[in-house]
């Protein structure tokens, strides 16, 4: 089974006071490492759904080989974005990975999500760090139809796992990288210092 992975970068950036996408990362744009990254891993389709200031991320993603999908209906909340790239993919059976631009991506996290859930009886895999769960989520391409159920009122992905709670793999990775979500300065820069840490850990 494929996978399709999409990476929503719609959001209009308002806690961060500038865009997010455009952040410097790794020696690129926080945007561009996000397409990078997935560009190496297993994945066989990548779905970049825009909204504010879609121009600005088009003109990178180009480069990259994704499709692009604007969402007119994203001021109205990030379902309609995970709505868009689902109504978006050529095979709808393929695993879904459901990617943020703000969660800063890491390849043999995907890679290690797709094996596991492709050899199990499970329906979604999360990485977990430390006890604790992080990003990016995948779902089994057989709750496609249930995902595109998905609206605000009930919370979005939060109302897909809690139906399918008991389906839910916890994949162990070593990487703290998948518990950030880069929302205000502050969370950047804090990530900024980690990863600077990380860096010069010995192997």
């Amino acid at each position: 089974m494929g996978v399709t992975a999409i990476l929503l970068a719609a959001g209009q950036s308002s806690r961060m006071g500038k865009l997010k996408g455009l952040l410097p990362w790794k020696g690129v744009t926080l945007f561009e490492h996000q397409l990078m990254t997935l560009e190496k891993s297993s994945v066989e389709e990548i779905i970049v759904v825009f909204g504010y200031q879609a121009e600005q991320f088009m003109k990178l993603a180009k480069y990259f080989p994704v499709r692009m999908k604007f969402n007119k209906k994203n001021p109205f909340g990030k379902c309609s974005s995970i709505l868009s790239g689902l109504q978006a993919m050529k095979n709808p059976k393929n695993n879904i990975l459901i990617a943020a631009l703000d969660q800063p991506l890491d390849t043999d996290t995907i890679n290690s999500l797709s094996e596991t859930l492709e050899g199990s009886d499970h329906l979604i895999a999360v990485p977990v760090f430390l006890g604790k769960r992080g990003h990016p989520v995948l779902f089994s391409g057989s709750l496609h139809n249930d995902l595109l159920t998905i609206n605000e009122e009930t919370m979005g992905l939060r109302s897909i796992f809690q139906k399918y709670k008991d389906t839910v793999m916890e994949v162990s990775v070593n990487n703290p990288t998948i518990l950030l979500n880069l929302n205000t300065p502050d969370d950047y820069q804090m990530a900024l210092k980690q990863q600077i840490k990380e860096d010069r850990s010995p192997c």
